[in-house]
């Protein structure tokens, strides 16, 4: 019994032993796999996090940053077409200030800022105290005849922009920049067509945010084009509705276009429709033609006009001239040319009849007299 209880332990012990052994292993194999895998992951790139810039731009918190504000404005003397076309782009621009037209002489000195005088110090002055960044500004001339379009940012804006960036020291040259705001643009504003008179069936809602659409030409790199992108810029910021603006919408539902053609701008403003097959038939239809059951159009909501572009300057309403457009021909001389032409239509129609007169006289001198001429008369 002795021997067999001896064993037995001995058989218990070397159980333990092997048991021990083989957690020995396990754990060894255990801390060898949790080296690797240390070693795969410090091998593995790290996981970069988005910076917060890039997390901004992307996420909204809802509140309202650009609070980008435009003055609409005209001069004194303005016709009807002109005022209802401002009445209407009022309406498509929610971030837009109507102020009362302008009547200023060319003798108004403005402030004391050296800015100049004339419509451009009052303008200026008039954003500044209304806390407005952009101007659109319909100037006419000749009794409404011709109607010009000055579009610019103004001084008020770009100190706003210099207080806010840095506060490093800039020169001479960035101060004078700033101080006098730009740039602008001047235009030669022609058919016009308001919505009242056009009678489109396009409709959008009103405060709607708007998806600007720019020809091509625009960004293009040729050095003829140059100006184009500063007017690219400069209607991004005028017809651009802030976000979250308060008297904007949060829809879009209308675009407005920007084409180059014949060197003007061509500004359209269309409705963004989309239509859903009714019937079963339709969407089929609509499924081969489209490849897909809706359809997506553009109805022409209006208002329409074209503009010319003259000069661009450096500043707000003056200052250096960053491009002339040479093709221009100032309405007033196109005009003329016309009294010219119909004066000398005038002059050779009065020297045909002298003409005619002087050869009758010539005939009736040569030819006998008649004794019966006078009995019919």
């Amino acid at each position: 019994m002795a021997k067999k209880r001896k064993q037995q332990v001995d058989d218990d012990a070397s159980k333990d032993r092997a048991d021990e052994t083989v957690h020995k292993d396990s754990d060894d194999d255990h801390d060898d796999d949790a080296a690797i895998s240390s070693e795969e992951e410090d091998e593995s790139p790290p996981l970069t996090a988005k910076s917060p810039s890039t997390a901004a731009a992307i996420t909204s918190d809802g509140r309202y940053h650009n609070k980008q504000r435009l003055l609409l404005i005209s001069s004194r003397g303005v016709t009807a077409r002109y005022r209802h076309l401002l009445e209407d782009l009022r309406t498509l621009i929610p971030h837009s200030k109507k102020e009362s037209k302008l009547d200023v002489g060319k003798n108004y000195s403005g402030s004391a800022n050296g800015n100049g005088g004339g419509y451009g110090a009052a303008v200026n002055e008039i954003a500044e105290v209304r806390g407005c960044h952009t101007v659109m500004f319909l100037e006419c001339r000749k009794k409404g005849q011709d109607g010009y379009l000055w579009l610019g940012r103004t001084c008020h804006a770009n100190m706003q922009e210099m207080q806010t960036t840095t506060t490093r020291p800039t020169n001479s040259s960035t101060k004078h920049l700033m101080t006098s705001g730009g740039p602008s643009v001047k235009f030669h504003i022609t058919n016009i067509h308001t919505m009242d008179e056009l009678k489109l069936t396009g409709n959008c809602m009103k405060g709607s945010r708007p998806i600007l659409s720019f020809d091509s030409q625009f960004s293009s790199n040729d050095p003829n084009l140059s100006h184009l992108q500063i007017i690219k810029h400069l209607m991004i910021d005028v017809f651009g509705t802030p976000r979250g603006h308060p008297k904007s919408k949060p829809f879009v539902d209308r675009v407005m276009a920007f084409y180059y053609a014949d060197r003007k701008i061509w500004v359209r403003n269309y409705q963004i429709l989309e239509q859903t097959a009714a019937t079963a038939k339709e969407a089929q239809t609509q499924r081969k033609l489209t490849g897909q059951s809706s359809s997506t159009s553009l109805i022409e909501i209006g208002p329409r006009f074209v503009l010319n572009p003259i000069r661009i300057f450096r500043g707000s309403f003056g200052g250096q001239t960053l491009y002339v457009n040479k093709e221009f021909v100032n309405p007033n001389v196109v005009r003329s040319l016309e009294k010219k032409e119909k004066g000398e239509r005038y002059v050779k129609r009065k020297g045909a009849e002298k003409k005619r007169k002087r050869y009758e006289e010539e005939l009736t001198a040569v030819l006998p007299v008649d004794p019966l001429g006078d009995v019919f008369r």
